[in-house]
């Protein structure tokens, strides 16, 4: 059904599609719609990334956080390729939201890090990356960032030709994978149509030695080592072998239909959309450690553990203006869904998990008062979470949240100011217990035009955030985290003060950003272990300590000039996060320095491009995390053009050139899962 599903949507596609039209002209400057204010990227006062359809396919890995991961300041939490959360200043789960369209997905992929997150990189004409303040109108569970995705489902304008459409098909070496994408945009007078499929599959994917880390294999050899010989029996010395050369249950396979359409008029646009899910993969988290000398990975694949998830949801969405009237702009967002999936352990539903609920989102912009613009809103959410089975480590449990904001921006020439503020109020509810939260936030920035080019802005911020369900209410083992999990009901919500330090400079032929950022935190809420052990796991619990957090991100282009036809240009990019507990220690899974550096030239019909990637040991580390080891990455990539004005793409890549081992320390499962080895793609992208 799921093959069926995304590729019956894309054939509908391409007999929909018309003859090839020329593409529009890059717009230069972007605006950030996830910003109230919706200003230009380059002079939002806080950090933030705009990434358009072509980045996406160009740079395509998998999951929607692994395709985005390249961004200065983003990793993810990479439990496999099929599920990854964003990870933004080393902050992941409730303090990143993940949105589309400005609303949550009303999934389960902030309960666990084996948990996918329900939405595609390829659905997205966009991605808009907030970090930190910047994301202060989307509340305390946006404390670390906004990972907003604009799909498109519903459309703003009527396409310029009456329909327009796109296409990609891609396939992947390192896992035998394959993608298929497509899109389809029909205007009939003011109405227009929007159809969409997506399919991709993958198999286990290979890696370059062994699935265990050095560090952990000399560690359970130490322990064999020294643990009693209960057996001198030589049928009972059997040897384990170690995984090598590929992951079991590794492979995914999902595949997503949708179909919307909207009233566009002089006036904006209104419209709604039903977008249907599902997928099935493996865990390699919850799979055998070891593999018997007896077996092959296949057999592997079958007998571990899997998660069979399916997604249905409505979306509604307008964008209205009222040119000359006291508010000048309504803009209106929300989804109702019913997400379910369920855990497998040897073909047998073992855990189900059912998340049902809705978000909505509107924004009203008042006229400009003098200098000063304006936005002011309510978001509120509604959700019925529950986990019933042998891994239910939490009890059905009902969350509400209501919030309402404000966002101010007064500008003048030379320098200006900006403001914003949050109120909020939850309550989280289960059979036998509730709690309820009220949290303000608020930022204040100053920001600076010294000379044409240049923009600095500096900001100041309160967050509070109030404890999730998880949090709260957690009580049992969690196999994605090795751990048995307790909440605390008696936690207070999360507050932190931050700093950040923004800057932008663009000369002739070249350009810098970077921000320095820097939060204390009063009750951070983390998983601590307590040195017991509960159904043979260590115990953690859900507690509060004082940290800090402290990093800066960075990147810089340059052109290089003309050698006969072809045009060149660079670009470095850094990152570095700190994170400690003000009473000793450091954070866990907090990612290390990471550099990268890249060279590009590029013709009339084809762009190609050699990057390294450097990412530093990290060895600054919790006291129940093993060091990660440093590793370089070599990729390459070129882009043909092969039809002059004409959106066709033929997307040559290949990753990891000298397959080298590298793992994240951002993922729960670094010492069992490194990323993919030397991997070649190929896609082809089509706009009609």
């Amino acid at each position: 059904m799921r093959k069926f599903l995304g590729t019956a949507s894309i054939i509908a596609l391409a007999a929909a599609a018309p003859a090839l039209a020329q593409s529009d002209d890059e717009i230069d400057r972007v605006i950030v719609t996830s910003s109230p204010l919706q200003v230009f990227a380059d002079e939002i006062v806080g950090s933030a990334d705009v990434v358009t359809s072509d980045h996406i396919e160009e740079n395509l890995a998998g999951s929607l956080a692994d395709t985005i991961a390249h961004e200065p300041g983003v990793t993810t939490t990479f439990f496999g390729p099929a599920s990854s959360r964003p990870v933004i200043r080393g902050l992941g789960t409730d303090r990143v939201r993940v949105l589309v369209n400005g609303v949550g997905l009303v999934d389960a992929s902030t309960a666990s890090p084996d948990h996918a997150v329900s939405s595609e990189a390829l659905e997205a004409e966009r991605i808009e990356i907030l970090r930190g303040p910047a994301a202060i109108a989307y509340g305390g569970g946006a404390i670390g960032g906004v990972v907003n995705i604009i799909d498109g489902r519903i459309p703003d304008s009527v396409p310029e030709n009456g329909v327009e459409s796109r296409l990609y098909f891609g396939a992947t070496s390192v896992d035998d994978g394959h993608q298929i994408a497509g899109r389809t945009r029909l205007g009939a007078g003011p109405f227009v149509f929007h159809l969409e499929g997506l399919s991709r599959a993958a198999e286990n994917y290979e890696i370059p030695g062994f699935a265990e880390s050095a560090r952990l294999r000399a560690l359970e050899e130490e322990h064999h080592d020294d643990s009693p010989k209960l057996s001198f029996d030589d049928d009972d010395d059997h040897e384990e072998e170690e995984i090598y050369g590929s992951v079991p249950s590794s492979d995914m396979e999902f595949a997503s239909g949708s179909f919307g359409t909207s009233f566009v008029a002089d006036w904006g646009f209104v419209g709604v959309a039903y977008r249907t899910m599902d997928g099935e993969y493996g865990l390699p988290g919850h799979a055998h450690e070891h593999e018997d000398d007896h077996d092959d990975a296949d057999s592997h694949n079958e007998e571990g553990a899997r998660l069979d998830m399916t997604q249905n949801r409505w979306d509604l969405r307008g964008d209205v203006r009222f040119d000359g009237a006291p508010i000048e702009r309504i803009r209106i967002s929300a989804g109702i869904g019913d997400y379910r999936h369920s855990e497998l352990e040897d073909g047998q539903v073992s855990t189900r998990f059912d998340n049902e609920g809705w978000e909505g989102r509107v924004e009203l912009r008042h006229r400009p008062i003098g200098d000063v613009a304006g936005a002011f809103g309510l978001q509120t959410f509604d959700r019925d979470f529950s986990a019933v089975g042998a891994e239910a480590y939490i009890v059905p449990v009902a969350t509400r949240d209501i919030g309402v904001f404000v966002v101010e921006r007064y500008d003048q020439a030379e320098w200006g100011l900006e403001g914003g503020a949050r109120i909020e109020h939850r309550e989280v509810e289960t059979a036998t217990a509730s709690r309820s939260f009220d949290t303000f936030s608020a930022s204040g920035a100053v920001f600076f035009r010294p000379q044409t080019d240049i923009f600095l802005a500096a900001t100041v911020a309160i967050s509070e955030r109030a404890p999730t369900d998880v949090e709260l209410f957690a009580n049992g083992a969690h196999l994605a985290t090795q751990a048995f999990e307790v909440g605390d009901a008696s936690l207070a919500p999360e507050q932190a003060l931050s700093l950040d330090l923004t800057g932008r400079f663009e000369g002739t032929d070249w350009a810098i950003d970077g921000a320095v950022f820097l939060a204390d935190y009063d009750g951070f809420i983390g998983l601590f272990p307590t040195g017991a052990e509960q159904d043979a796991l260590p115990v953690f619990v859900y507690d509060q300590r004082d940290a800090s957090i402290w990093g800066f991100e960075a990147r810089a282009e340059r052109e290089f000039g003309t050698t006969g036809s072809w045009n060149f240009r660079g670009e470095v990019t850094a990152e570095y996060v700190r994170g400690e507990l003000d009473s000793g220690g450091n954070l866990p899974r907090i990612p290390p320095l990471g550099l990268s550096a890249m060279i590009e030239a590029e013709r009339d019909f084809v762009t190609g491009h050699l990057e390294v990637v450097w990412v530093a040991e990290q060895d600054e580390i919790a006291s129940f995390e093993l060091p990660t080891d440093s590793y370089t990455l070599l990729n390459a990539q070129a882009v043909f053009r092969p039809i002059a004005d004409q959106d066709v793409r033929l997307i040559l890549e290949a990753r990891n050139l000298t397959d080298e081992e590298a793992r994240l320390h951002t993922s729960f499962l670094k010492d069992v899962l490194p990323l993919p080895g030397r991997n070649f793609r190929a896609a082809l992208s089509v706009a009609f």
